[in-house]
């Protein structure tokens, strides 16, 4: 029996380990449902939902044979490069945004290569890029939330492996100018340089035209924002052949669902319920400007589907007390640079007094 007792044992004790990276990796969570009449102004969502024509095209997709068979990409891709204005093979489907900048590390970060990107950012950038055993140098933004371009020209010297930059950023919404953008790629033609263009349809600046001027950039765009299709995951990358050749040896070979792909076809053809829904969205983002400022709450210049506002050392607190009453937006507790501060998905005008009434009231 004192076998089966030290074995009993043996299988309490953990044996397998994860990668020492992963084992510092803090534990990270989406956040948690909130559905109902909860406002959701914390995820830069289309509040509004995307065009009712992909609703309907869903719905016939839904019971059609072909749900059991994998994807076949080849027609969506086709479809996807007109509307953008590239060639099949410079466009990579990906499962979100977040899939692929995971794809970039997986393909082009050895151990040890390092990142360069603004703080504050997107944080995948640096998460992803520390999971494949990468080192970060990071550059903050000036006072006025712009970024430094001739830092981060000083910084390109040292050849980083990669350059993320979100154009407009999250959180702040500033927006790089082209010409900055050009003098980077210029600098620094041996690093690869992703321009992340998640917000393009609130700011309407893009380098993808550029793809084929500079054989180091990299541009990425989502079906998460202005389409309103956040839910079914679908992100594009697009560059010259050759790097996307090499990006898609890296990924899987059914990386995207046959329903995400079939709706975002959809939606590029329903490009007048996307326009709409970005006018909407500028029209009150300077709205909601004016209003937080007439109340005192100082607001940072934005290009994207949100407001990044200073509230003060206060901000957690009244973060959690607009929480109770039912209003969501994203704040900071533990991250000492943005405490004071909250970003503000831009909804309806209802959406924005409701907000509004409640911040009076707290």
């Amino acid at each position: 029996m004192r076998g089966t007792g030290t074995s009993r044992d043996r299988r309490a004790k953990p044996t397998i380990h994860a990668r020492s990276i992963v084992e510092r990796l803090a534990t990270d969570r989406p956040p948690g449902e909130a559905r109902g009449d909860i406002l959701r102004l914390h995820l830069n969502e289309n509040t509004v939902g995307c065009a009712p024509a992909v609703v309907r095209g869903l719905r016939r997709r839904l019971s059609a044979p072909w749900l059991s068979r994998y994807p076949d990409y080849e027609e969506g891709r086709a479809i996807l490069a007109r509307h953008f204005r590239v060639k099949p093979d410079e466009l990579t489907l990906t499962n979100g945004v977040d899939d692929a900048i995971k794809l970039i590390c997986d393909t082009f970060v050895e151990p040890g290569d390092r990142l360069l990107a603004p703080q504050p950012t997107f944080p995948m950038y640096e998460f992803f890029h520390r999971l494949a055993g990468g080192r970060v140098s990071l550059i903050r933004y000036d006072a006025e939330w712009q970024l430094p371009a001739a830092k981060v020209v000083t910084a390109l010297r040292r050849r980083p492996r990669w350059l993320a930059l979100a154009n407009p950023n999250n959180p702040t919404g500033g927006l790089v100018s082209k010409k900055d953008l050009r003098t980077l790629l210029e600098a620094a033609p041996r690093t690869l340089i992703l321009v992340d263009e998640a917000y393009f349809d609130f700011s309407g600046s893009t380098v993808l035209p550029w793809i084929n001027r500079f054989p180091n950039l990299v541009v990425a765009r989502t079906f998460s924002k202005a389409y309103g299709l956040a839910g079914l995951r679908l992100g594009l990358l697009f560059a010259n052949r050759a790097l996307t050749s090499l990006m898609r040896r890296a990924h899987a070979v059914f990386p995207v669902n046959a329903l995400a792909l079939a709706c975002a076809v959809k939606a590029v053809r329903h490009q007048g319920s996307v326009r709409r829904y970005a006018e909407m969205v500028k029209a009150n983002r300077a709205y909601l400007s004016r209003r937080l400022e007439a109340m005192g709450v100082h607001c940072a210049p934005s290009a994207a589907n949100f407001v990044f506002a200073r509230l003060g050392e206060r901000a957690p607190e009244l973060a959690r007390r607009l929480r109770a009453q039912g209003i969501l937006v994203r704040d900071w507790t533990n991250d000492a640079q943005l405490r004071p501060y909250w970003r503000i998905t831009v909804g309806t005008r209802p959406e924005i007094e409701r907000l509004l009434d409640a911040l009076e009231g707290l």
